[in-house]
């Protein structure tokens, strides 16, 4: 196994019913709170007025700031990190999915930085001061609420843009299961592909060498694989909603300890921004084309995953019932002659980062691949 680090501070608050203490949670860290969330459907479903209640109750002062977009921007941040400021506001509440809370941490690190936000994510200086975060999660998927990254989208060019930001991980996080239950199969299907992902990526990461973590990587991929499309074909089932709101924080928050190749994420990101895929989305695409260009470098390796995760050794049965998983939630294995590999191949890269590390770092002609299967 190799050495490294690890801190997991956030406080993980589950359970049906749990929003009920998020002012006394709130309470502990600030009390001029921005409460920053997605679409209007959390007041729709009365969710936001039951938070709004909570914190006021619990002697909170809050300003509200919603419409984060989906891959939030920086524009949309510096516009908020210039609404704390003219309220002095002493604390952020995430409500919502990665992409709020990822707006929370991108806040939190400007706040009293110097310059706008893409200054502080290209020099990942932050100012002197960055606010407190607390976490409402009702889209499980990124486990952004335990761990420290944060990413956005720059307003002029769409690229993502990814920051470790270790000082603005949130201080606790509630993860009350009853809150997905209006989240729609499709949402559910692709945030439950992310889920899987962040698991496949740890587990194709060789420098880890570690059976423990093998296995546990194992039996959160294997948890999904069962669970999730149960889940879309009974959405109200609690039970389900709850194995898969906890697998997204521990998937994707060092509970499954570091490392990790992420190829599939690079080209995710180049895809998302191109054609407004979802992350998701994509990368239930890219997992399989990922697998059928790269097994043959280490096909011991895929084998085992196969194995533990689908229940064969055999790589070819691995395969199908790899992509019959993504065909079961119901989302698509390929963009249906919408996407130029050559383009594509080209934009990433451009970009100048490597796409891939704890496996292998990709070649041009690998990535070419990848895209030509799912074009």
């Amino acid at each position: 196994m190799f050495d490294f680090r690890m801190s997991i501070p956030t406080e993980i608050v589950f359970g049906k019913g749990e929003v009920r203490n998020v002012g006394t949670l709130m309470k502990r860290q600030a009390d001029n709170i921005l409460m920053l969330y997605g679409s209007e459907r959390i007041f729709r479903c009365g969710t936001g007025d039951t938070i709004v209640s909570e914190l006021n109750e619990a002697g909170c002062k809050v300003i509200l700031c919603g419409g984060v977009p989906t891959n939030s921007d920086s524009q949309f941040v510096d516009k908020a990190i210039k609404t704390a400021r003219e309220n002095k506001i002493n604390g952020i509440l995430a409500v919502g999915g990665g992409s709020v809370i990822d707006t929370a941490k991108a806040i939190s690190a400007g706040f009293s930085a110097e310059g706008d936000i893409m200054d502080v994510f290209s020099t990942l200086r932050t100012g002197s001061e960055v606010l407190p975060i607390g976490v409402v999660v009702t889209v499980p998927a990124t486990g952004s609420e335990a761990n420290e990254v944060a990413v956005i989208s720059e307003h002029e060019t769409h690229r993502k843009i990814m920051a470790p930001l270790p000082q603005c991980k949130p201080k606790f996080a509630i993860l009350d299961p009853e809150l997905t239950l209006s989240v729609p199969p499709h949402q559910t299907a692709v945030g439950g592909f992310d889920i899987f992902s962040h698991a496949f990526e740890r587990y194709f990461d060789l420098r880890r060498q570690s059976r423990l973590l093998d296995e546990m990587t194992l039996a959160l991929m294997r948890t999904v694989a069962y669970c999730l499309p149960e889940l879309v074909k009974d959405p109200e089932n609690i039970d389900l909603r709850s194995e898969i709101m906890f697998a997204a924080t521990v998937a994707h928050s060092d509970m499954l300890g570091p490392g990790g190749d992420f190829g599939c994420h690079g080209l995710s990101h180049v895809v998302t921004e191109v054609y407004g895929t979802s992350h998701g989305g994509a990368l239930a695409m890219l997992v399989p084309a990922w697998c059928g260009v790269m097994y043959h470098h280490e096909q011991g390796r895929f084998e085992s995953f196969f194995e533990g995760v689908f229940g064969t050794g055999d790589v070819t049965e691995g395969f199908k019932k790899l992509e019959a998983f993504v065909e079961s939630i119901g989302l698509p294995l390929d963009m249906g002659g919408e996407l130029d590999p050559e383009m594509m191949t080209e934009l990433t890269m451009k970009t100048g980062g490597q796409i891939g590390s704890g496996f292998r770092i990709m070649t041009e002609e690998e990535i070419h691949s990848v895209y030509e299967k799912i074009k």
